[in-house]
């Protein structure tokens, strides 16, 4: 398994992109190339890159750059766990004869949970390797089947009855709200210092935790352009006359959408801007046909929100040397 270059990468990405989209097992949104390329750039960019292909499958690794991980291979989004490294059937099998010619541990993160990772890899090892199966990455997922008012059925009465007050709260304090779906990088350049000035002025922008703090600016600076190059980028923007004061983004892949990011101005925060929001990001994803909204790690709040917790496996794998 030799190392690639960053570029070279690069070269590579819609072929991953094309692997992945055949692969129903993967994530549909993070195992594509946008979100780890832009992690890598923004987070780890340090690291050797490896890649391997076939004609249905790939594999995508870094090396770790971590204390005491010497040799370790890992995903190149190595924090959330939501990318796997391995896209395609095949992948597997790819992996496990580079290892075999290079023994080397391996962090794998993002594997389906209806498969079996585990015991497929212990097959194919043929006991020449040690696994410890790590704490599983969770999502919540909203089905979106049968519509927005099918989605709001499946809500608690309580629930249903909040989201009517924040409406009316956003109505009496001149909010309106803006379906947007940029097609050209001057849109998206003019609107990115918006959403960055928003962020400022969100609970997390005042404590320093924003997303317009590195490491998270670099990469969302670096996966927005690329869902709005290839037309997935879709936002709700929230304004108060003239002013933009709040923001929901993510990404559409077929009929599945990936939630990004959303802030608000702070000094709005009893209105609820952050609930119409994704009111009105769910209403448009329904008009337009999308059967599931992944809202993306472990939370109450988007547990509220979702019909679905989906677990991914992760796994590390440290082969034993022949001797």
């Amino acid at each position: 398994m030799d190392p690639i270059t960053r570029q070279e990468l690069e070269r590579f990405a819609p072929e991953w992109d094309k692997r992945a989209a055949a692969d129903e097992a993967a994530d549909p949104f993070c195992s594509r190339s946008a979100w780890s390329l832009a992690f890598h750039d923004a987070f780890e960019s340090g690291r050797s890159l490896y890649w391997l292909r076939s004609e249905t499958s790939c594999v995508v690794l870094a090396e770790s750059r971590r204390p005491n991980s010497r040799g370790l291979l890992e995903p190149l989004e190595n924090m959330w766990g939501f990318a796997s490294p391995l896209i395609g059937s095949g992948a597997d099998v790819l992996l496990v004869e580079a290892l075999n010619h290079r023994p080397r541990p391996v962090l794998l993160l993002g594997a389906p949970s209806h498969g079996d990772a585990l015991g497929r890899f212990m097959e194919l090892f043929q006991g020449k390797a040690a696994f410890k199966r790590l704490e599983p990455t969770t999502r919540y997922v909203a089905s979106l089947e049968g519509g927005l008012d099918a989605w709001l059925a499946r809500r608690s009465v309580s629930f249903r009855r909040n989201l009517r007050s924040a409406v009316r709260r956003g109505e009496r304090a001149g909010l309106t709200f803006r379906r947007f779906a940029p097609t050209s990088s001057s849109d998206f350049e003019w609107l990115y210092q918006g959403l960055m000035d928003v962020e400022s002025r969100s609970w997390k922008g005042r404590a320093g935790e924003g997303a317009d703090q590195e490491p998270m600016r670099s990469f969302y600076a670096g996966l927005l352009p690329r869902l709005q190059a290839s037309g997935a980028l879709r936002m709700i923007l929230a304004e108060q006359g003239s002013q933009l004061v709040g923001y929901l983004h993510g990404g559409v892949v077929g009929s599945h959408f990936r939630g990004l990011q959303f802030s608000f101005d702070e000094t709005l925060r009893s209105i609820g801007v952050g609930h119409i929001m994704q009111l009105e990001m769910l209403d448009w994803l329904a008009e337009s046909g999308i059967q599931t909204y992944d809202l993306g790690g472990q939370s109450s709040y988007k547990a509220r929100w979702a019909e679905e917790a989906r677990l991914s496996q992760n796994i590390l794998i440290v082969p034993q040397p022949t001797v």
